[in-house]
């Protein structure tokens, strides 16, 4: 690296900053491609939110966005080498449950894999299309879809209401009992984790954008953490809180906080050590010794944990195939009670035991790798390890529903992940003569 030169009194060139979790966008593409990216990416969190109310049975508009994002990364897009470990994963993913369900899995539920080429792609898009700056339009769009939201949770908090796709209508005839808002989406928890994700992002967003933006993408944050408390949803909490563990454990003076944190939460569990142990005691027995518990939730996870391992250690490679968790926990038989409930409430068990240990072990190495290079990339201002917090958060926002895989809130959060990477991986320029290298 070279200091500059002492005898001709030249200073070396400063290092251009980086835009904190996102970079300008690429100006010297055509202008139709420039607006078509913007409002397409900045749609999708509105989209999402919005769910099938936007749109007649498997149509709507989230993923008409998503095919219409894919045909413009085509068309558009630059390839990079992340691109093509998104299509290995594909390729792997795809072909495993693919032969799964053509060779008689349980379960041949081909909308699931649907769903999860849905959210592969539309990452792979992502990836191509971050000369435009995609960070910054789902921000923008995570704000707008907050802002939408707020009139019917209030409403739903305030008359224990709601739409009628809410929990399937379990709350008709319940009155004052269901009142954790859900907005248009089905359940409490994946409204949750759209806030969740809502207020790490617009707020360190926020200082990277024009003025009248930066008060809306403020106002956004501190909303979606009041709807975040009003959901309740304990897994999306736990899950910002992991984030913002990372982010302190980043920094000197936050370490101390982290540490203040921990030392309080040992101290509580402490003077609670025998409700602690008693927890301990009805996981353990649920799922090494099948007791039945009752339906509490702890319960009922644990036997579902329990099965989501059965079945992995059962079929290691392969899985027992798209939507195959449901159809043998509905067939009965496998020793545990689960009171009704049938899906795994895990993302990362479903994957395991669903498509098995080869794809789950591939989605893992593009974890791993996405984190190195966020780490190598030295993004300004702490923003890497925001992201990294999030790659953190992923596992335990899987824990947030039912299921994992179909969600078009989970396909947008592996949107988000795409493109949160590839604004924080590249190599910050050197003084060196040598060209940056730049994206993912």
């Amino acid at each position: 690296m070279s200091g500059g030169d002492p005898a001709s009194g030249r200073r070396p060139a400063p290092r251009p900053r980086r835009a904190l979790l996102g970079a300008a966008s690429d100006a010297t593409a055509p202008r139709w491609q420039r607006l078509g990216a913007a409002w397409m990416i900045g749609a999708l969190p509105l989209a999402a939110l919005l769910g099938s109310w936007a749109g007649r049975g498997p149509v709507f508009a989230f993923r008409i966005l998503v095919m219409a994002l894919l045909v413009l990364a085509v068309i558009a897009g630059r390839r990079h080498r992340a691109g093509v470990m998104v299509v290995g994963l594909a390729v792997l993913w795809l072909g495993i449950g693919s032969a799964d369900a053509l060779l008689g899995a349980p379960g041949r539920r081909w909308s699931e894999l649907v769903a999860v080429a849905l959210g592969l792609a539309g990452m792979w898009a992502m990836v191509r299309l971050r000369r435009f700056d995609p960070v910054a339009w789902l921000a923008r769009g995570w704000a707008a879809a907050v802002l939408a939201s707020i009139p019917v949770a209030v409403w739903e908090v305030a008359t224990s209401r709601h739409l009628s796709t809410y929990l399937n209508g379990a709350w008709i005839g319940h009155p004052n009992v269901y009142r954790a808002p859900a907005t248009w989406l089905t359940n409490p928890n994946l409204y949750a984790v759209l806030m969740a994700v809502a207020v790490p992002l617009l707020g360190v967003r926020s200082s990277r954008e024009t003025r009248s933006w930066r008060w809306v993408m403020i106002v956004a944050a501190v909303a979606a953490g009041i709807l975040l408390v009003l959901t309740s949803g304990r897994s999306a909490m736990a899950a910002l809180a992991v984030a913002v563990a990372v982010r302190l454990a980043a920094s000197r003076r936050g370490r101390w906080l982290l540490i203040a944190v921990l030392a309080g939460t040992v101290v509580f569990a402490a003077m609670h050590r025998d409700a602690l142990a008693l927890a301990v005691h009805r996981v353990t027995g649920v799922i090494l010794h099948h007791s039945n518990e009752g339906p509490s939730s702890l319960s009922v996870r644990a036997a579902l944990v329990a099965i989501g391992l059965a079945l992995t250690a059962s079929h290691p490679l392969w899985g027992v195939g798209p939507g195959g968790y449901e159809t043998l926990v509905r067939a009965g038989g496998l020793g545990w009670h689960t009171h009704g409930k049938v899906n795994p409430h895990l993302g990362v068990l479903e994957i395991s035991s669903q498509y098995g240990l080869l794809v789950t072990a591939a989605v893992a190495a593009l974890g791993v790798w996405s984190v190195v290079r966020v780490i190598r990339g030295r993004a300004e201002g702490g923003s890497r390890w925001w992201v990294i917090g999030y790659l953190c958060a992923l596992p335990v926002l899987s824990l947030a529903n039912s299921t994992y895989l179909v969600q078009s809130v989970t396909q947008l959060q592996w949107m988000l992940v795409a493109a949160l990477v590839c604004a924080t991986a590249a190599r910050v320029p050197s003084w060196s003569r040598h060209p940056a290298r730049r994206g993912c």
